[in-house]
């Protein structure tokens, strides 16, 4: 996340509990907000804290027997006044979720931290209940503008559980995972020259390497990616230095091969 203006966060919106809370249990005794839990698959929050406020109910484009909007979560809590910040992983009910909110009520949080399902597939099945949602790219490429409209990408990674498809030219991770930051809290906002994955980044699944995401359009390009790792490596770099254009050429030449149709 952006360290900026943290500790003015009332209230987290965080979607998707599952069994793990450490994020919002860590930010709110730092920062002295409250979280607001839901989820529709478990009946509690993994851990207990009085500044959790846990709803066993899901997130959706609509209400519905065990789901409700954001906007009414919003309106229930009395919340569109305060400070937000917006956590959200539900296996692939974002994107019905984002497509039907309101430009106005996505402007609410400083921040949105999510988990985006799918990307590379024709489908993004949902672990919460079972359900498989049906999401075409053109609903994932507006739900892109429209956030894009309001925030600015700051932070990506890609979750190591969903792999990496070639489409095209392009290397597509099924899974990311972003920070975005809402443009009211940024000023003269420039072209990130961050090499991702960073070295604060770890890997979703233990014992299998982090996905390098040095293709666009996260890449800033090969002279960055140089300055990067002499950073990181210091005397060490020439050994990584010299697997850049390398890695560029190979990933190049399979792009070319999956468009041609010689490999999957």
């Amino acid at each position: 996340m952006l360290d900026h203006e943290l500790e003015a966060v009332e209230v987290i919106y965080s979607y998707g509990v599952g069994n793990n809370s450490d994020f919002e249990a860590m930010f709110c005794e730092k920062y002295n907000a409250i979280a607001r839990l839901y989820d529709h698959t478990v009946d509690s929050a993994p851990l207990k804290k009085k500044f959790f406020y846990f709803k066993k109910e899901g997130v959706g484009a609509k209400k519905d027997e065990d789901r409700n909007t954001i906007e009414n979560h919003l309106n229930e809590n009395g919340d569109s006044e305060k400070r937000l910040l917006l956590q959200m992983d539900v296996d692939g009910a974002e994107w019905d979720t984002l497509i039907h909110m309101s430009n106005s009520v996505l402007n609410l949080f400083d921040q949105i931290v999510i988990e985006v399902h799918g990307l590379s597939t024709d489908f993004s099945e949902a672990l919460n209940g079972g359900e498989v949602y049906s999401v075409s790219l053109d609903k994932k490429i507006k739900v892109f503008r429209k956030i894009n409209e309001l925030f600015y990408l700051y932070h990506v990674h890609a979750n190591t559980e969903g792999g990496l498809h070639f489409i095209g030219w392009f290397k597509v991770p099924d899974v990311l995972e972003l920070t975005y930051v809402n443009k009211k809290m940024v000023k003269n906002a420039r072209p990130s020259e961050v090499i991702f994955p960073t070295e604060f980044d770890q890997p979703n699944v233990k014992g299998r390497k982090d996905q390098d995401l040095h293709f666009w359009p996260f890449y800033p390009g090969m002279a960055q990616h140089f300055i990067d790792t002499v950073r990181r490596n210091s005397w060490k770099s020439w050994r990584y230095l010299l697997k850049i254009p390398y890695a560029r050429i190979k990933m190049n030449l399979r792009s070319i091969r999956t468009l041609i149709g010689l490999r999957r």
